[in-house]
Formats: structure tokens, C-alpha cells, sequence
């Protein structure tokens, strides 16, 4: 098992390369659909909140780090991007900053390694449309706080200790006093993800994972729950693939997404609109056009460094609403 507290920086790397090789694919009972409110920030969609079970409920057994045990979450609304941020969005953020990427810089578990590439070279052409990748968490965040400040939002993190800040910039751990742009918390996550919490097994809603549905790595046809096809070892336009219940897309499949969370075991207690402070590793979730349909569960959970970055790893945006509902 491992814990998000009281690591040393060596062991933390090492959780981090061990994992990046899943991730990357290299050897190395919620009801309802959200809300269209039109207060709703562009290009996002408010998610009610409610309770739900969170954990592995299928016993698929782990994909990366522990899924169970399933645990009671509440949670408060909030606001969800209904795509993963585009490489056309990224480079707007790029050409007004200047800024270069923990890929550029040479940062991360992989800047030594054989398959050191970058946002703008990663061994295929993309288009405008399709996800950003080879973002690290850092490179996320800064993104956040970037748009943030473009719309005239308190910036959501404290770049150099990934902390959460609240609308008047002090640090806090209650997501809902955080104004600007953030990455979703895990447990946000994955109620989106499941449709508000409903028992699925993948992101568009269903419990079998096809690759005409969903960009993953189906060459295999190891699991029960996947057809066995194409792997096309590469990103897809954002929206290619039906969405869920809720408007999301690719929520299973295309590139990973970063949480603002750092890795900890589940409790078995019942949570209230939890986040794990921390340094890192911080949780990936959602599986990728490289890893299989097991990492492509909803309930699959996997962590880099805040400086990691790999050719699947990319991420989306979430908003606070501001708002108490219990």
C-alpha cells in the first residue's frame, strides 16, 4: 500500500517510474444527468452533487493502486470541462506566456529516458482537436491559473507547493473556496465519470469497452469486459466517441487526467467532498490511447510525480460552484 505522507523524494520516484510504464504503455448509485444551467462556465457542465459508493464496486481487482475499499463519498456540485484541454488550447496559453513544459525543461521521471518527446513532439502530427499531452502535473496547474487570471479568477494553486488556494490566495483543503480553474479532485472524478455515481464499469457509461466507443489499447483480449480490436497508438480528436449520461467525453480512454489529489489509500469510512493535501504523487485517472481496458475503468487509479509527464498523460478542468447542498 501506499501512502501520500511521509515518503522520501526517492521512494516517491520510484513510485512514480514503476507506475509510468503502466500508464504510458511502455515496458519500462447516483440518478440524474447534470444540470445545463446557463451560469454554467463555458465549455463545462455543472454536475449535482449527491452521494455515492466509491471504489472498484465490480471487484475487477487493482490496476494500478488500490481501488477499495469501497467507501460512502458526499459531495457538493461543481463544474466539469466536457473535453479534455486541447493542444489548440494549450499553445494560446504557450505563445501569450512563453511558458515551457516539465517535458521542455527536462523535468520528470522521463527526461533521462529514450522517450523524451514534448507537447509539440511526440513521434505523430496531431491536429488542433485533439488532447494535449505529455503534461505534467505542474503544467496543468499553471494552465489552470493562467486561465484563471484570463477571466479574472483568483488563481487556484500555489504553483511552487501545488497547495490550494482560496479566493482571498490562502492556502486551504475545502475545494469549494477555491474560485479559479482546478483540476478535479479523484473523488469528483470519478462521480462524473460514473454518471453521478452509477455502477459502471467506463466513462461513456457502459460495463464493456469497445474500441470503436472508446481510444484504448485493445490488442488484447485478456478481459471478459473488452472486445478485442484496433489499438491505434495514438490520440483521437476530443469528442470523436459518444459521451456519457452527462455530456462527458473520454472520460475512459484517450489520455490520462490529472486529479488535484495526492495518493492516499480509500478509508473505510464515509467522506465529505474530500481532497488529499500533499506534495505527490499526485492521481491520474481515466485510462489512455496506450494503457488497456483495465486502466480505462472508471475506478482505476494511477500517480506521477507533480513533474511526471509521459505521451498519454494530459488532463481537464473543473470549477468550484460555490455552493453548499447539504
Amino acid at each position: 500500500m501506499v501512502s501520500a505522507r511521509g515518503k522520501s523524494r526517492w521512494s516517491l520516484v520510484a513510485i512514480a517510474v514503476g507506475t509510468l510504464g503502466g500508464l504510458c504503455g511502455l515496458s519500462v448509485p447516483g440518478t440524474g444527468a447534470a444540470e445545463k444551467s446557463p451560469s454554467s462556465p463555458r465549455g463545462m457542465v455543472r454536475v449535482d452533487g449527491g452521494l455515492f459508493m466509491m471504489g472498484d464496486l465490480l471487484g475487477d481487482g487493482n490496476a494500478g493502486q488500490p481501488e477499495i475499499p469501497v467507501h460512502e463519498v458526499a459531495l457538493d456540485s461543481f463544474y466539469i470541462s466536457r473535453y479534455e484541454v486541447t493542444v489548440k488550447e494549450f499553445r494560446r496559453f504557450v505563445e501569450r506566456t512563453g511558458y515551457r513544459t516539465s517535458a521542455e525543461k527536462r523535468e520528470g521521471a522521463y527526461s533521462q529516458s529514450p522517450y523524451e518527446t514534448h507537447w509539440k513532439l511526440l513521434g505523430y502530427t496531431q491536429t488542433d482537436d485533439e488532447p494535449v499531452l505529455q503534461m505534467s502535473w505542474n503544467d496543468a496547474a499553471t494552465y489552470c491559473n493562467w486561465l484563471s487570471r484570463e477571466e479574472g479568477l483568483p488563481p487556484a494553486y500555489d504553483e511552487k507547493t501545488g497547495a490550494l488556494l482560496d479566493a482571498g490566495g490562502g492556502t486551504t483543503t475545502d475545494v469549494h473556496k477555491v474560485t479559479g480553474y482546478r483540476l478535479p479532485t479523484e473523488a469528483e472524478w470519478e462521480f462524473a465519470a460514473r454518471e453521478r455515481g452509477k455502477k459502471v464499469r467506463f466513462g461513456n457509461g457502459k460495463n464493456f469497452a469497445r474500441p470503436s466507443e472508446i481510444n484504448f489499447d485493445a490488442g488484447s483480449d485478456k478481459y471478459a469486459y473488452a472486445e478485442k480490436g484496433i489499438s491505434r497508438k495514438r490520440s483521437t480528436p476530443v469528442g470523436s466517441f459518444k459521451p456519457n449520461a452527462l455530456g462527458l467525453y473520454d472520460m475512459s480512454g484517450n489520455a490520462w487526467e490529472w486529479c488535484t489529489d495526492v495518493l492516499a489509500d480509500y478509508p473505510a469510512k464515509k467522506r465529505v467532498n474530500p481532497y488529499v493535501a500533499g506534495d505527490e504523487p499526485r492521481i491520474l485517472r481515466g485510462g489512455s490511447m496506450g494503457g488497456d481496458a483495465k486502466s480505462a475503468r472508471v475506478f482505476s487509479r494511477y500517480c506521477f510525480g507533480r513533474a511526471d509527464h509521459c505521451g498519454n498523460s494530459g488532463f481537464r478542468l473543473a470549477r468550484s460552484d460555490g455552493s453548499k447542498d447539504r
